[in-house]
């Protein structure tokens, strides 16, 4: 039989309050708990090992031993050569006895002189009359040879002023202008151009024969400044009045200007003579201070487009002077004018380029 009941203890106030905040607490972290969980900041750890672990069969694995791979045998080193002995010298073999050389029978005697050259008034040509450029062929269709010394002439142009478009360096420039006139037997030549604001002037008097131009009086205007050459024929000279001194005056001599003209009246009375390109012609030409050689050659036709549409026109440059030198010249001459010039260039050492291209001519 049960004891009687002991009387609980009355609960203070305080102890009430600590079993308050226990289960507060507890309540706190069972929130905070649950509340990581729902945010990932907590991961709860899964099995180790798949559920349905249990009831999957195991598999066996069968290891297999490698099969051996075959290795290629080694090639057997090759035996060296033993270096080539040097083959022997040949013997000196004896000497013949000299023996009489035979009489040769009679022939044709070998000629001993060059091709011939072409020469012609206030030139000389330098195209051999066997062949190459400009020579002449032995079978059908073969080109037709220069024409003899004794055939070539000079055939003046008619007189006319001729208007050029400038251009330097591609940019174009005031027109320049060519004024030739001649009658008898004398000739005048004017050559004025302008680059920038600087004036260019050329000036060539003198005799016109069947020779063709006999320059007398070369004058050269550059920047209001001039200079003269004149080709003293009695004396047999060529004097450069203003730098001073003197040369000796050859035949068919030309200046800087009038040499053109010379071609250009070659070109008209012998046209047959530039039906292939290489023909040079060779001009002793004056300038201010000095007399040169000068090679002109042809080297072809073109198609040059003027002021009057595209012509056709024969190429012709002057070859260089010496090795440095880098100035280059060159005329395009054209039938439909009367051979005169449609177009000329000059290319000065530093590159500069200097186009004089025909805008029409006048009579």
């Amino acid at each position: 039989m049960a004891g009687p009941r002991r009387p609980e203890p009355p609960v203070t106030p305080d102890a009430k309050r600590a079993r308050r905040l226990r289960w507060a607490v507890a309540l706190a972290v069972v929130l905070i708990a649950h509340a990581l969980v729902l945010i990932g900041l907590v991961r709860m750890p899964g099995p180790l090992i798949p559920l349905d672990a249990v009831d999957t069969p195991a598999l066996e694995a069968i290891l297999l031993p490698p099969k051996p791979v075959a290795v290629a045998p080694a090639p057997p080193p090759r035996p060296r050569r033993p270096p080539p002995k040097p083959a022997p010298a040949p013997a000196a073999a004896p000497e013949p006895e000299p023996q009489p050389a035979p009489e040769p029978a009679p022939g044709p005697p070998a000629s001993t002189e060059g091709p011939p050259l072409a020469t012609s008034p206030g030139g000389t040509g330098s195209v051999a009359a066997g062949g190459g450029a400009g020579g002449t062929g032995s079978g059908p269709g073969s080109t037709p040879a220069p024409a003899p010394a004794d055939a070539l002439r000079y055939a003046a142009p008619p007189s006319a002023t001729l208007r050029y478009a400038s251009f330097v360096n591609g940019v174009e420039n005031p027109d320049g202008t060519i004024r030739w006139q001649h009658g008898g037997g004398r000739y005048q030549l004017s050559v004025e151009t302008r680059m920038l604001w600087f004036r260019f002037a050329f000036h060539s008097t003198g005799a016109l024969g069947e020779q063709g131009l006999a320059p007398e009086r070369y004058v050269e205007e550059r920047r209001k400044r001039s200079q003269v050459t004149r080709f003293d024929r009695a004396a047999g000279a060529v004097v450069f009045e203003s730098r001073g001194g003197q040369a000796p005056l050859p035949e068919g001599a030309q200046d800087r200007f009038s040499v053109f003209l010379q071609l250009v009246g070659l070109v008209r009375s012998n046209p047959q003579r530039y039906a292939a390109p290489g023909v040079t012609e060779i001009f002793q030409v004056a300038d201010t201070s000095d007399l040169e050689p000068m090679r002109v050659q042809y080297v072809g036709e073109q198609e040059i487009e003027t002021g009057a549409g595209f012509v056709r026109a024969k190429h012709f440059i002057r070859l260089p002077r010496r090795a440095d030198d880098r100035r280059r010249v060159e005329v395009w001459l054209a039938e439909s004018v009367g051979w005169m010039p449609v177009k000329l260039r000059q290319t000065e050492p530093d590159g500069t380029q200097i186009d004089l291209v025909l805008r029409g001519a006048e009579p």
